[in-house]
């Protein structure tokens, strides 16, 4: 049962790590697309309640911001990956106690995928309206879910 944490945790940190890189390595298009949703570019249907915003330079925080979180999830899903290997063998509680950085590490993919893009990427800048957006907010839903999941089979107590 351990060993199946702490390949939960891997996945963890390889989800978090391909899309930093992901995004990393196709900086110029993340840019677009983060500025096309929060700029309100193509709002069909509703508009967006509040300011929208243009500057490039809050653009970039936006994106940074994002691939910080990503960032994060990928290191800490890892970190905690090798931290439960190292006690696989340990006693219980402290098995449990060295979970904490998976589980940190998956819940900041839940505060990313939903957190960002569901409650203010949908509800704000209404991403559910464009084809671009709905499949960022589709796929970070996938990947909100899958980060809840894994937090909580990770943080089962084992014996």
């Amino acid at each position: 049962m351990r060993l199946t944490k702490i390949i939960a945790a891997d996945l963890v940190g390889l989800i978090g790590l391909l899309f930093f890189l992901n995004n990393l390595f196709n900086l110029d298009t993340a840019y677009a697309v983060v500025s096309y949703v929060i700029a309100g570019t193509d709002q069909p249907y509703y508009k967006i309640i509040g300011p929208v915003i243009s500057a490039g330079w809050l653009t970039w925080l936006a994106l940074f911001t994002i691939m910080a979180g990503e960032l994060a999830v990928g290191v800490l899903g890892f970190m905690g990956a090798l931290k439960m290997f190292k006690n696989i063998s340990a006693p219980a509680a402290d098995f449990q106690t060295a979970k904490s950085k998976a589980i940190v590490g998956a819940f900041i993919g839940i505060v990313v995928w939903y957190g960002f893009f569901v409650i203010i990427g949908e509800s704000y800048f209404n991403m559910w309206q464009t084809e671009t957006g709905l499949g960022s907010v589709a796929g970070a839903f996938r990947y909100g879910t899958i980060s809840a999941v894994l937090m909580f089979y990770i943080g089962l107590p084992d014996e």
